[in-house]
């Protein structure tokens, strides 16, 4: 289902905004950023606040269109996460949110094989995926055939995610926002954002989020 996130108003917007700080949080301040799957350039802009040059990228070039009017100090490129057109070691950090559980393996593979390749030593890469999520089809109602909703191909938890990962990239953060519990709630929209997220962990002691970010370091 595409979504230009833009467009969205309310709970909806907000749940969105609250996404995005939490990655943003979690980068830290890297000189050089790509964000790869950036879609409409939502998080990206998040992401432009405090890095030097920063890059999204996605196949969608209708996605990019909007992305290049919404964010003016970005460079958006168009490209697949298996063939990234930047010299080795380039990123000190490189963001993929919302991607991996719409790919198949072997392009997931490729892609971190791409990601590694730009990311410099020491580097970090952020990651973010629904968290254990069940995988629900529908019929599509053009070929019959079942199709996974939202295009969800893979669920992931922390673990899974650094099987993927080469053997020197070490998981040294992640989060788990309860983003369906407090996020979209007019009782918490206008915390602060480490109120908010303080609120969130609390909470997610007595229940899990659905949506994790993993923060890991290149070594």
């Amino acid at each position: 289902m595409d979504q230009n996130i833009w467009k969205l108003q309310d709970s909806s917007l907000h749940r969105q905004v609250r996404r995005a700080e939490a990655i943003k949080s979690m980068l830290g301040n890297p000189k050089a950023v790509l964000d790869v799957g950036c879609a409409e350039g939502f998080i990206t802009s998040f992401i432009s606040d405090f890095s030097t040059y920063v890059v999204g990228i996605d196949l969608d070039r209708d996605s990019l269109k909007i992305a290049k009017v919404k964010v003016k100090n970005v460079d958006f490129v168009q490209a697949s996460i298996t063939n990234l057109p930047f010299r080795g070691g380039w990123f000190d950090a490189v963001a993929c949110c919302e991607v991996l559980e719409h790919l198949p393996n072997h392009i997931i593979e490729k892609g971190i094989k791409e990601i590694d390749g730009v990311l410099s030593t020491k580097g970090i890469l952020l990651i973010s995926v629904p968290y254990r999520e069940q995988i629900t089809y529908t019929r599509c109602i053009h070929c019959g055939k079942l199709t996974p909703l939202w295009g969800h191909l893979q669920s992931f938890d922390e673990n899974k995610v650094s099987s993927l990962l080469p053997k020197n990239y070490r998981l040294v953060k992640k989060k788990l926002p309860n983003l369906g519990l407090i996020s979209c709630s007019k009782l918490f929209k206008w915390l602060p954002f480490r109120i908010w997220l303080l609120m969130n962990d609390l909470l997610g002691v007595i229940g899990k989020g659905y949506w994790i970010v993993m923060k890991y370091c290149k070594f």
